[in-house]
């Protein structure tokens, strides 16, 4: 079997910035479409509730009666059993009342997936496995309201090797339960009446179930094209109509709406969807009602039109139920708005917003995002380019408007190319009048890397590090690498590959990540591209694979440097322990020398996360500051497991700190727990990976020189003008692209590539 890397599902491709810097001029087309922030008729007003059940999760909780019902899972100490009940939550009174499950028959039940009925009894699809846990068998039950087990029907042959994912209730108390592309369908008693598939011979599954305002099931599928709803007829074991334009959402089960069919949310924003117009309206913005729509776990329409919703922060595991009433927006106090401009935004400048919004009494973040990955439906990498291209297109036009946002998102901007065009506000005279930060208090060299012609544009909150290490007996110690360098050393290797599964595209992002300045000068605007210095990298990129292709069986890139048969590893950095993987791949033998570069200075490469500038056109630049002085001294817990480095140097030398801190587990009576070699276990310590082919490595605690070796790579690190998808690297790749493939001399491509690139850079320089 050959897997292509070309053949990547698109919106990876977003995350790791490929296209989200293209073709990004900013001539103002007049075109004020980009998302302009109306004023709104009706505001949704939440009033939020604690439920005091912290044992449980209300990860699928459903409507019933006055409040929602849940299946909870309490864990007895005393007998060392778990608890499963009907739980009810009444919001009348806050009242929670708890009906342990009975079964019929004692096995190892596993009760997973749940639906409750009107009359309090509740469904629930069970695995029951053997002593070993090597075999399941697959069971529909039922549950009374006094949860005694009415029945347990077995569907272990008709799931076969797949599962349920999904369980759902029509108006007619008939039960649906969904798997891949699959439905099966049971009456009332259990009893299976058949099955309705929805994979046409391609490529297909079900995103959300459930039933409609008029009582009918539908599910959301995906059909190749993209999502669609659908709806079941359960006599006639088939599908029924299908519907356009359903916004996908981010929920497993479909909700009935308030006045239209279908109340659904993408993580962002709430809609209703119509089925005769096939269209949705939105109806409001989770964060306009200070709500972190990627917390919402599970929400739904009261009886007496409130929407209720369940949210759970994934950091702090806190749960808490929000009542949202409907009131016309002159009744509700105003703010003065501040708006954050992204791409595409994700759950943490969310979360920040909320904790802003909720504790501000002047201001009120709102965000605009002008990509939809939730529901884009294209098909093909042109299309997606295309979509992408239409995204930055807005997000331009905003930004030389009067629609502007007030603070813009720097995720796979080129920040340095908008910085010439002075759209940034200079963050020094804000540092100078703060009483809460100083530009000594971050890392100096993110800050001069942020400071362009004397402003400083932004400040990073955090960081990761990304670099080429190789065998120091082999490349020597020293930090940099020219180009000629790595070239000359493939010439001495002409057996091993310098990396494992590096592409013509991969390899000329490495040596122009850094080095496209070397041939442009965006100040006068002349390109260079036709040197001999130029002609050698692309002769060298010729040597690469077009595509890369994974075997079967394929050694792992450790288990191939090892062997001798890949040269470098590039080594990503995002806490202390990564570092230890590079030392044991090379046994204690690993020099981190950077990415090649001209010059031969650090390639040491820093990505930023959560940046932000405010806009020079801004309307609110004393709030949008506001805001981010906040976000940068917010607290934050040293480990900052998975989130990179922070830039604040308190707190990454508290991060540093605590990574070598050796502490050990204590039993009852506070002595060390031993393991099996009469060891103390250590705390914090443990984790890794493991390939297929035998090659593992398991985390300790990290030792000062390690967390001194990757503090001296963050000194040298700086980030890169250009990323992957870049529009200079776009011109680059598609005309080289006449070389490679043969069909041009080298000296034609680069007299196009210098040609291409100088029109390109004259209009945005």
């Amino acid at each position: 079997m050959k897997f292509s890397k070309k053949n990547g599902v698109y919106r990876r491709i977003l995350t790791l910035g490929l296209a989200a810097a293209m073709v990004f001029s900013l001539a103002a087309c007049g075109n004020e479409a980009g998302g302009e922030t109306e004023k709104k008729e009706w505001a949704w007003v939440p009033e939020f509730v604690t439920v005091e059940d912290e044992n449980n999760s209300f990860y699928d909780v459903q409507l019933t009666g006055d409040g929602f019902s849940y299946l909870a899972h309490d864990y007895d100490e005393a007998a060392g059993t778990s608890v499963q009940s009907i739980c009810r939550y009444s919001l009348t009174d806050g009242s929670i009342t708890k009906t342990p499950l009975s079964y019929a028959e004692e096995k190892n039940w596993n009760l997973g997936r749940t639906v409750f009925g009107a009359d309090g009894s509740m469904y629930g699809v069970a695995n029951v496995y053997n002593e070993d846990y090597s075999e399941a068998e697959t069971y529909l039950c039922k549950f009374d309201s006094q949860g005694n087990q009415i029945f347990a029907e077995d569907m272990t042959n008709l799931v076969g090797d797949g599962y349920v994912d999904s369980l759902a209730m029509d108006g007619e108390g008939r039960i649906y339960a969904s798997g891949d592309a699959m439905i099966w369908l049971y009456d009332q008693d259990g009893r299976n009446q058949g099955s309705v598939s929805l994979d046409s011979g391609g490529n297909a599954w079900i995103r959300s179930m459930g039933a409609g305002r008029d009582g009918k099931m539908y599910v959301c599928h995906y059909d190749n094209d993209g999502y669609v709803l659908t709806d079941i007829d359960f006599e006639g074991k088939k599908t029924g109509s299908t519907y356009e334009n359903f916004p996908s959402g981010n929920g497993e089960r479909l909700i009935p709406g308030i006045e239209k069919d279908f109340l659904v949310q993408d993580g962002s924003k709430v809609y209703e969807y119509d089925l005769k117009s096939q269209k949705a309206e939105e109806l409001f913005s989770w964060l306009d009602s200070d709500i972190n729509g990627s917390y919402v776990q599970n929400f739904g329409v009261l009886e007496d039109g409130r929407i209720l919703a369940v949210i759970m922060d994934w950091e702090t595991s806190a749960q808490e139920i929000a009542l949202l009433t409907k009131k016309k927006a002159s009744e509700v106090p105003q703010k003065e708005i501040i708006v954050i401009g992204t791409l595409y935004g994700d759950s943490n400048i969310q979360a920040e917003a909320v904790k802003f919004n909720k504790s501000n009494e002047k201001y009120h973040i709102s965000i605009r995002t002008y990509l939809d990955l939730n529901n884009w439906n294209g098909d093909g990498y042109d299309a997606y380019m295309a979509y992408m291209a239409d995204g930055i297109n807005r997000m331009n036009n905003d930004i030389t408007s009067s629609n502007c946002p007030d603070i813009l998102d720097l995720s796979s901007l080129n920040v340095k190319q908008l910085a010439a065009k002075g759209v940034f506000e200079d963050l020094n005279g804000y540092l100078e009048k703060s009483d809460k930060l100083n530009r000594s208090d971050f890392m100096d060299n993110i800050m001069d890397a942020y400071t362009i012609n004397g402003a400083l544009v932004s400040i990073p909150d955090s960081f990761q590090l990304q670099t080429m290490v190789g065998k120091a007996s082999e490349v020597g110690s020293e930090m940099g690498w020219t180009i000629d360098k790595l070239i000359a050393f493939a010439d001495a290797h002409p057996d091993a590959q310098l990396f494992d599964n590096m592409s013509k595209d991969q390899m000329m992002m490495y040596l122009m990540m850094y080095n496209a300045d070397s041939f442009v000068d965006w100040s006068t605007g002349e390109c260079s591209f036709d040197t001999d210095e130029f002609k050698n990298i692309l002769n060298f990129v010729n040597r690469f694979p077009d595509e890369v292709t994974w075997e079967e069986g394929d050694l792992s890139t450790p288990n191939k440097i090892q062997r001798g048969e890949v040269l470098f590893y590039e080594a990503h950095l995002y806490d202390f322990r990564e570092i230890q993987v590079a030392n044991e791949i090379f046994q204690g033998d690993a020099a981190y020398i950077g990415y090649p570069t001209t010059d031969g200075s650090s390639g040491c490469m820093l990505s930023v996360s959560q940046s932000y500038a405010i806009l020079s056109k801004a309307k609110q630049k004393d709030g949008a500051w506001e805001f981010l002085e906040g976000f940068l001294t917010r607290e934050v817990d040293a480990q900052r497991s998975g989130f990179g480095f922070p830039t604040l140097k308190s707190r990454l030398n508290a991060m540093a700190e605590e990574a070598v801190k050796v502490e050990y587990f204590t039993d009852e009576n506070g002595d060390p727990v031993l393991d099996e070699n009469g060891e103390p276990v250590v705390m914090g310590a443990g984790g890794g990976f493991s390939y297929s082919d035998g090659w593992s490595y398991d985390y300790r605690i990290p030792t000062q020189e390690e967390v001194d070796l990757t503090m001296s790579l963050m000194e040298t690190a700086r980030p890169v003008n250009y990323s992957q998808g870049d529009a200079v690297l776009n011109i680059i790749n598609e005309e080289a692209a006449g070389f490679f493939q043969g069909q041009k001399s080298i000296d034609e491509v680069v007299s196009v590539i210098r040609s291409r690139v100088k029109i390109y850079v004259g209009e945005n320089k």
